[in-house]
C-alpha cells in the first residue's frame, strides 16, 4: 500500500484530485442530494469535506441533506448594476480541504471572473490535490446538444466538452424514470407548486425525459472501457461544408465515432473554384475542438481530397451530409452522388438534413396524461417498480426502503413483506406478516399481504420464494392483481442470459434460478441503482456486503473488477435498450414520425439473392459492439422458389443465431417499402449495400426521401465477398 500523506496541509500540489461526477438525465433526478450524501459519508470516513458551490432550487429535502457541512461563503460579483454570487475558487483553494462539493458542472461563469466556466474552476481545484464531487444533467454534453434541442424545443445553452467526463476518475448515474420524476414534481420537490404544471407541460413532458433518460443510459454504457465484447476501434472522417448544418453533422460523426471506439476528423474542403474565399465561420471549428475532433482544411476536389485524408487518417468510415439546398444542382453533379458512385473502398454514412421542423409531441396538459394512461406507463394502483442492481449489496434494498417511507410520510399505507437481516423497516412502516427481527429473511406470506391489502407493499428480492414456493416475480401478480403496487428489488445476474454468461465466466459459480429476460418490459417501472465497481468493492472490504471471512473469495469471484465492470456494462445497455423499446411504443402513441438517436437502431436491408451471410456477420458484429440488435430486413419482388426460400432460411437462422431479428417482405416497390419501414420502426441507421438489387440510383432515392437517418452504404468490398 502507497504511503501517501492524508494531512490536508500537506497534499496541496503533491498529486491531482480526483475528479467525481454524478450524471442524470434530466433536473430533479436525485443528484444534488447523492452528492451531499456522499459528502456526508467521506466526512464520516475522516476526511474533510467542505461545499464549494451549491443550488438547492428551493427543494427542502436537498437543503436538510446540507446538514453540518461546511459551505464555502460565496464570492459577490458586480455585474450589469446587479451583485451576482458565485464559487469563491480562491477561497477554496486557501481552505484546501480534502473534498469539495460542487454542483452544477456545466455552468457559465459571470464575465470578468478568471475562468469562463466552472469546470475550468474545477480543473483548477483538482490540479491543487482536492478531491471533487460534482453534478452534471446529461443534455449539458456538448456531443449530444442538437439531439436534446430537437427531441425538447429547449435551447441548451450551457455546455461543457465530452472529454471532462471521459477523464473524470468516477461517473455514478443518478437514474430516475418519468413517471417518477413527474410524481415527485406534482408533489412539489422539483419546482414550487405554482410552476409545476407549465413544467409538466413543456420540458418535462413524459416523451422528453423518456429519450433524456435514455440518452444518459447509452452514453454511460458506451464510454465504460470494459466492452462486452473487443474488436479493433474504428475511425471515422467527416467532410464538412462549413454552412449551418456544419456542427450537427460533427456531433452525429462523433456520436458515431464513439461507438466505434475510434477516432473523428473534420474535413473542411474548400474547391479550386471558391479557393481564393475565406472561409466563413469559426463556430463549428471551436466544436471540433471542444469534442476532441482534429481539423483538416484542404484546398481541391472533394472526392480525391477524401481518399488522400482517408490514407492520412486510416479512417473506416466516411459521413457527409445531404441538403436539401442543394436540390436546383442537376443531380449528377451533386457531391453526394459522386461520393456514392466512386468511394466504394470505405463505409459511407450520408445523412439528409431537411428543413427542420420539428414535430411537436400531440401530449399536452391533461391530453398527455390520457395518452400515457392508454398505455398504461403512468403509476397506478396494482403496479410493479423495480430497482435493479447489477450486483448483491449495491443499494437496491436501501433504494426501495428509502420510497417506502417517502410514501409514508405522505400519509401512504405501506408495507413490507421481505426484509432481508440487518436491515429495519423505516419509520411509519411495517412489515407483515411479522415485525420480529428473527422473522426478517422468512418467506413472505401472500394471503397475509392480500388479507391486510395495503396500497403499497415492499419486496425485497423478487427472485425469493413466497410461503407457498412460488417465486416472488410471479406471486407479485397476484397482488397487483388485487390493486397492491408492488415495489421490488432485483439484480442482474438473476436474469437468464446474464446468468449463463456469467457462468462462463465463473464456472464455479453456485447455480441460481432465473428470470425470463422478457420479464424487464413487465415492470412498469425499472430504475437502475448505480455504484462504480471500486465503490462496490469498498463496501465489500468494510463488511458491508458479506461477512468477512467471505471477502476474499467474493473479490475473486462475483466481486472481480472485470465481472463488475462486465455486469454494470451490460446493466446499462439492458436497461437502455428496454427504455429504447417503451420509448418508440410511446412515440407510435404520439404520432412521431422522425427518428429520435436516443439510440443507433439499426437495419441491415438485403435482397433475396445468395452470399449474405457475411454481411449478416458483420453488421451483427457493428450491433454488438455498440450494444444494439440488429435487424435484417430482406425484400423480394416475386413469389420465393425453393432455393431461395431455403437460403433466406439459413439467413433467419444465422440472424437469429447472432441476436437479431429477421423480416422478409414481399414488395414491388423497393424504395418506398425501405423508406417505409425505416419510419415506421424509427430507425437511425439504415445499411446498405451497392449491388445489381440495389444500384446507385435507388441508393440516391432512398438518400432523398428519408430525413435525419444514417445511410449507411458498406465498403464493396464486403458486399462482394
Amino acid at each position: 500500500m502507497n504511503d501517501i500523506p492524508s494531512d490536508s496541509t500537506e497534499h496541496s500540489g503533491s498529486h491531482r484530485g480526483r475528479l467525481k461526477i454524478y450524471l442524470g438525465a434530466m433536473p430533479g433526478a436525485g443528484k444534488t442530494y447523492a452528492m451531499l450524501q456522499d459528502g456526508h459519508d467521506r466526512r464520516s470516513l475522516g476526511e474533510d469535506v467542505v461545499i464549494g458551490l451549491l443550488e438547492t432550487h428551493g427543494r427542502v429535502r436537498t437543503a436538510e441533506q446540507v446538514g453540518s457541512l461546511e459551505i464555502i461563503p460565496r464570492l459577490r460579483v458586480h455585474y450589469k448594476g446587479k451583485v451576482v454570487e458565485d464559487m469563491n475558487v480562491d477561497a477554496v483553494l486557501e481552505r484546501d480541504p480534502d473534498v469539495v462539493l460542487i454542483d452544477e458542472l456545466a455552468h457559465s461563469n459571470v464575465p470578468g471572473m478568471r475562468h469562463e466556466k466552472r469546470y475550468e474552476d474545477v480543473e483548477e481545484i483538482l490540479e491543487a490535490g482536492i478531491d471533487v464531487i460534482t453534478t452534471l444533467n446529461i443534455q449539458h454534453l456538448e456531443s449530444v446538444k442538437d439531439v436534446v434541442e430537437r427531441i425538447t424545443g429547449v435551447t441548451v445553452r450551457e455546455t461543457l466538452p465530452d472529454r471532462i467526463v471521459d477523464r473524470a476518475d468516477e461517473v455514478r448515474y443518478i437514474d430516475i424514470t418519468p413517471e417518477a420524476l413527474r410524481k415527485r414534481m406534482m408533489h412539489g420537490n422539483v419546482y414550487a407548486l405554482d410552476r409545476t404544471d407549465a413544467a409538466l407541460d413543456n420540458f418535462f413532458r413524459h416523451g422528453n425525459l423518456a429519450a433524456l433518460r435514455e440518452i444518459g443510459l447509452r452514453r454511460v454504457a458506451d464510454s465504460l472501457t470494459a466492452a462486452v465484447v473487443e474488436y479493433p476501434p474504428e475511425n471515422v472522417l467527416v467532410a464538412v461544408s462549413g454552412d449551418t448544418g456544419t456542427s450537427a453533422l460533427i456531433r452525429r460523426s462523433v456520436r458515431l465515432a464513439r461507438r466505434y471506439r475510434g477516432m473523428c476528423t473534420v474535413l473542411h474542403v474548400v474547391e479550386a473554384k471558391t479557393a481564393g474565399e475565406e472561409s466563413e465561420g469559426t463556430e463549428w471549428r471551436h466544436l471540433a475542438h471542444e469534442l476532441g475532433c482534429s481539423v483538416i482544411e484542404r484546398h481541391g476536389e472533394l472526392v480525391s481530397t477524401i481518399r488522400t485524408v482517408l490514407r492520412e487518417t486510416n479512417a473506416q468510415h466516411v459521413v457527409l451530409g445531404e441538403s436539401r439546398h442543394n436540390r436546383h444542382l442537376p443531380w449528377r453533379q451533386r457531391h453526394v452522388q459522386q461520393c456514392v458512385e466512386t468511394l466504394t473502398d470505405v463505409d459511407l454514412h450520408v445523412i439528409s438534413r431537411h428543413p427542420l421542423q420539428r414535430q411537436m409531441p400531440l401530449e399536452q396538459g391533461r391530453h398527455g396524461e390520457s395518452i400515457l394512461y392508454q398505455m398504461n406507463l403512468l403509476q397506478r394502483r396494482g403496479a410493479l417498480r423495480v430497482y435493479l442492481g447489477y450486483v448483491p449489496g449495491i443499494g437496491t434494498t436501501a433504494a426501495a426502503l428509502s420510497e417506502a417511507s417517502r410514501r409514508a410520510k405522505r400519509g401512504t399505507d405501506v408495507i413490507v413483506a421481505a426484509l432481508p437481516a440487518g436491515h429495519s423497516p423505516p419509520e411509519g412502516v411495517r412489515c407483515i406478516p411479522f415485525d420480529l427481527p428473527s422473522h426478517r429473511d422468512q418467506a413472505p406470506d401472500i394471503e397475509a399481504i392480500l388479507a391486510r391489502n395495503p396500497y403499497v407493499c415492499v419486496v425485497d428480492d423478487l427472485m425469493r420464494k413466497s410461503s407457498d414456493g412460488t417465486p416472488l416475480y410471479q406471486a407479485v401478480r397476484r397482488l397487483m392483481s388485487e390493486g397492491i403496487t408492488v415495489i421490488g428489488t432485483l439484480h442482474l445476474n438473476r436474469f437468464e442470459e446474464i446468468g449463463r454468461a456469467l457462468r462462463e465466466i465463473l464456472p464455479n459459480l453456485p447455480p441460481e434460478s432465473t428470470l425470463p429476460d422478457s420479464w424487464i418490459d413487465l415492470f412498469d417501472e425499472c430504475e437502475l441503482v448505480d455504484l462504480t465497481p471500486e465503490e462496490v468493492q469498498e463496501r465489500l472490504r468494510r463488511g458491508r456486503i458479506l461477512p468477512s471471512r467471505e471477502i476474499a473469495s467474493a473479490l475473486q469471484g462475483l466481486y472481480r473488477t472485470d465481472v463488475l465492470a462486465f455486469l454494470r456494462e451490460s446493466a446499462f445497455r439492458i436497461m437502455s435498450a428496454s427504455s429504447d423499446r417503451k420509448l418508440l411504443q410511446y412515440m407510435e402513441h404520439v404520432s412521431i414520425q422522425s427518428a429520435w438517436e436516443t439510440a443507433p437502431r439499426m437495419v441491415l436491408v438485403i435482397p433475396a439473392v445468395p452470399g449474405q451471410e457475411e454481411l449478416i456477420r458483420r453488421s451483427a458484429r457493428t450491433a454488438e459492439v455498440r450494444g444494439d440488435v440488429l435487424t435484417v430486413l430482406s425484400l423480394h419482388r416475386k413469389s420465393l422458389t425453393v432455393p431461395e426460400k431455403e437460403f433466406l432460411g439459413r439467413y433467419g437462422t444465422l440472424t437469429h443465431q447472432l441476436g437479431g431479428e429477421f423480416v422478409t417482405v414481399k414488395t414491388q416497390h423497393v424504395v418506398e417499402s425501405i423508406v417505409g419501414y425505416t419510419r415506421d420502426h424509427h430507425i437511425t441507421e439504415l445499411i446498405l449495400q451497392r449491388t445489381r438489387e440495389f444500384p446507385v440510383r435507388t441508393l440516391l432515392e432512398i438518400i432523398e426521401t428519408l430525413s435525419e437517418v444514417d445511410v449507411h452504404i458498406l465498403e464493396h468490398s464486403i458486399a462482394s465477398s
